[in-house]
């Protein structure tokens, strides 16, 4: 009975939680997002990957992304180390039980003094024992660092999530370069076959005596130029499937490409949504959060290091010098009791330890709040992103427009002697140049649909 007192009254003490209590930071954050059209409808993010992206090569190669990626497959381990621990703190609310059998010959030395009446100089000793240790959670720590373990288990959940939102995103970032790699390639072709046929011309005038030797080089570099685009476009296209194939968790080789992405852009109308819910739908915003939560949880935990420790402990078993004899009655024996233990004097180690608990604590609210501003300052940036690659995606086209004019009216004054090569060698550099800026243009435009779709927490669920 003076035993069930003693833990009844520890178990009343246990009520005592020592250190604040976790629970996410308090942070003021705007009542909009910059540049949001519509702050108050639904976000673009919420939208699941499978509707955004819905070309159906996408679609497959972050299938095979999410299937075999190996980032994603470590964060999932960590996921699972995470509920171990979490695991490992709830086992410290039970008893742990320890067993023991044991079994001893003795013989004893007569020069040494070692006999014992009665036995001669050798005796034997079996025992079965069983020892039981609970320890009282006088000041919360164990609730504590069970709290710390939790939110640890989320951030590494929160955090899984963030490596899938960055996945998707750089899959769907790389198909859509790539996509854009083969854009300029052809456009390259194109530009040999249209030079050549130029070049043959010049060729012929000059035989006939009509084009001069400089006109002829001059044609010469024009090809040139657009042949030596060719090798380095084919260079970049290799090595962008092989990064895709790298984020697919699979060796270098190719990849097989969809059909037009125009759909992508054409389809899509990028809102922000609600502030409140960019906090809460990045994942990487939230498992800064968990592990700001975890760290104040093991405040309490460092404080409660401080003071006594109060523990029951429990043994009891057979002991006997005759194995057959163990099992009987008269071989039992117990002994129950307490313990109270705690530091006098470790030379401000404790009080270190506290000290060090609440600084990792300030450096996670930190880590949060960056995470919280890096979020809006990406959603801000991808939305305007979006309305001024649209506009930039306008202004190239009847730029592309009015250069192939250039070229068309600066190669019928050629043909019709109006004028030297000078004239065509500009105006097909220029428009070379531009088709080449109105396909990288169009990338950006799709691009930053991705980087909107990233930015505004999409492509875990």
């Amino acid at each position: 009975m003076r035993l069930l007192a003693t833990a009844l009254g520890s178990l009343l003490l246990g009520a005592c939680v020592l250190g604040p209590n976790p629970g996410s930071p308090e942070m003021a954050i705007p009542s909009s997002i910059r540049g949001d059209s519509a702050p108050h409808g639904k976000s673009f993010g919420d939208k699941a990957w499978r509707k955004v992206f819905t070309d159906s090569t996408l679609r497959k190669l972050i299938e095979r992304a999410i299937a075999n990626n190996p980032d994603l497959a470590a964060a999932t381990y960590r996921i699972e180390q995470a509920r171990a621990q979490a695991n490992s703190a709830n086992s410290d609310w039970f008893p742990q039980i320890n067993g023991n059998a044991g079994a001893a010959t003795n013989y004893g030395s007569v020069n040494g003094g070692q006999l014992l009446t009665g036995t001669g100089r050798g005796f034997e000793s079996y025992n079965l024992s069983a020892r039981l240790s609970w320890e009282i959670d006088l000041w919360g720590g164990i609730r504590r660092s069970n709290q710390a373990a939790r939110s640890e288990l989320l951030s590494a959940y929160y955090q899984r999530d963030a490596v899938q939102t960055s996945l998707v995103a750089a899959v769907a970032t790389a198909y859509i370069e790539l996509k854009n790699l083969d854009e300029r390639l052809a456009i390259s072709r194109r530009t040999v076959k249209s030079r050549r046929e130029s070049l043959n011309l010049v060729t012929a005038r000059g035989e006939g005596g009509v084009s001069s030797d400089l006109e002829t080089a001059q044609a010469e570099a024009l090809l040139g130029q657009a042949l030596t685009a060719i090798p380095i476009t084919e260079k970049a296209i290799t090595e962008k499937e092989n990064e895709i194939r790298s984020l697919l968790g699979e060796y270098p080789g190719s990849i097989t490409r969809g059909g037009s992405m125009a759909k992508l852009d054409s389809s899509l109308r990028i809102k922000g949504g609600l502030p409140s819910s960019l906090i809460e739908r990045r994942p990487d915003v939230a498992a800064a959060n968990h592990s700001y939560q975890a760290a104040v949880a093991e405040i309490g935990v460092a404080e409660a290091l401080r003071l006594p420790n109060l523990s029951l402990t429990g043994s009891g078993g057979v002991i006997s010098q005759d194995l057959g004899k163990l099992l009987e009655g008269k071989s039992g024996a117990y002994s129950i009791g307490s313990n109270l233990a705690g530091p006098i004097f470790d030379a401000g180690r404790s009080k270190a330890r506290v000290e060090a608990a609440k600084a990792r604590a300030d450096e996670a609210l930190t880590a949060y709040n960056k995470a919280a501003q890096q979020a809006f300052r990406e959603a801000a940036d991808s939305i305007n992103a979006h309305v001024k690659t649209a506009e930039i995606v306008t202004q190239q086209t009847g730029l592309v427009n009015s250069y192939k004019k250039v070229a068309t009216v600066a190669n019928d004054r050629f043909q019709g002697g109006a004028s030297s090569y000078l004239e065509v060698l500009d105006a097909e550099r220029s428009l070379f140049a531009a088709e080449l800026e109105l396909a990288d243009a169009r990338r950006n435009r799709l691009l930053s649909v991705i980087f909107a779709y990233r930015a505004l927490g999409g492509g875990w669920n």
